[in-house]
């Protein structure tokens, strides 16, 4: 445990701020803008079919971070996205593939957001 430091001349230390510990959800929508279907994988390896237009809605726990694989069968293309957010964040299937997707929404705390970690 810190020590906190004290100077008299300051008088006496308010009291610590409480923080909460408690794991809380939050929102990866992805949207699939393409005019084909895309196949969603998570880190589970089951695949989502994401047909054009569709939207998808994942929770996620908070802080961590997740590894997606996204591929379009038909355009022999495929990216992999690391996932990591405070808030509820977006992202659309254009953006992964041309390697901007840096998510949308949320607070942008350091090491958040959305990673293209590679395209083929």
């Amino acid at each position: 445990m810190l020590k906190r430091q004290h100077n008299a001349a300051l008088g006496p230390l308010p009291p610590p701020m409480p923080v909460n510990t408690a794991a809380y959800e939050i929102l990866f929508e992805f949207t699939n803008d393409t005019q084909d279907v895309v196949h969603l994988t998570g880190p589970s390896g089951r695949s989502v079919l994401v047909e054009r237009g569709q939207d998808v809605v994942l929770v996620l726990t908070a802080g961590s971070t997740y590894q997606y694989t996204l591929k379009q069968p038909s355009q022999l293309r495929k990216a992999q996205l690391s996932v990591r957010a405070w808030d509820d964040i977006q992202c659309r299937a254009t953006s992964v593939f041309a390697g901007t997707c840096g998510g949308t929404g949320g607070t942008a705390w350091p090491g958040s957001g959305i990673t293209v970690t590679g395209r083929s």
